[in-house]
């Protein structure tokens, strides 16, 4: 269970070091103990059982405990280096910051190839994006905010078409925030459509057939069958026949 007061945030994976980071920094500004951290303050002098030096054992264990508490069980392995906070930040930095020319090539293959999902808020996905732009920052190639907004404009389904359209004369287009409210913007309307549509077709009820035994022939009066499949009329027709024959043979 979270720590109340505690930010909420995805542990270390493979893939989102640089989101990561950043929030894991504010936490580590928060509870304290960043300068531990980040080297800028050392041991302060003293005996190992100074009041002083204990206390400050204590944040080092607390920045330790902070940092290994939020990466998943696959980066434990660069968490094994040291006791010390700084040593083990450095490490991650280092695994996760390769500045190889693969990684750069993937990422911004990545970042060309992202699609929105139809399960996945503008929200989400707008922060998908950037999360993609910040790796590359890390990794020394920004992308250019009208970059980041083409690849938005690009990744969207194409009920957003006219919402290109119409941003394409506007002089804000390549402002990322900006473009993201407008699609926000768009996102509400549509799902506002979508809710005021029927989800089921409506039809006619089909007429419920009668029971055999209900109808009435209306030449015979009796019950079970309709006038054209009486018996009644082909007795009659066969009488009308004999009686016109016995005519024929007394003249």
């Amino acid at each position: 269970m979270q720590p109340e007061g505690k930010e909420r945030f995805a542990k270390l994976g493979n893939d989102n070091y640089y989101a990561w980071s950043y929030r894991m920094e504010m936490r580590l500004r928060k509870v304290g103990v960043w300068a531990i951290v980040d080297g800028t303050e050392s041991m302060p002098q003293g005996s190992p059982n100074s009041k002083v030096v204990k206390a400050w054992r204590t944040r080092v264990d607390l920045a330790l405990n902070e940092i290994i508490g939020e990466v998943s069980d696959g980066q434990l392995v660069h968490t094994r280096v040291s006791r010390e906070p700084k040593v083990v930040w450095d490490r991650l930095k280092e695994v996760h910051e390769s500045q190889g020319l693969g990684s750069v090539i993937s990422t911004w293959q990545k970042f060309f190839q992202m699609r929105k999902a139809n399960d996945v808020s503008i929200q989400a996905h707008a922060g998908a994006i950037r999360e993609v732009a910040d790796r590359l920052t890390g990794l020394g190639d920004e992308p250019s905010e009208a970059l980041m907004v083409a690849v938005l404009m690009l990744s969207l389904p194409v009920s957003y078409g006219a919402l290109v359209i119409s941003l394409d004369s506007h002089a804000d287009r390549t402002k990322f925030d900006f473009v993201v409210q407008h699609c926000l913007n768009e996102e509400a309307r549509q799902l506002s459509l979508e809710s005021s549509m029927p989800s089921v077709a409506l039809h006619a009820a089909p007429k419920p057939r009668r029971d055999k035994k209900d109808i009435v022939c209306f030449k015979c009066g009796k019950k079970g069958h309709y006038r054209n499949e009486c018996k009644e009329k082909d007795s009659e027709t066969s009488a009308s026949v004999q009686v016109e024959q016995d005519v024929d043979g007394i003249w």
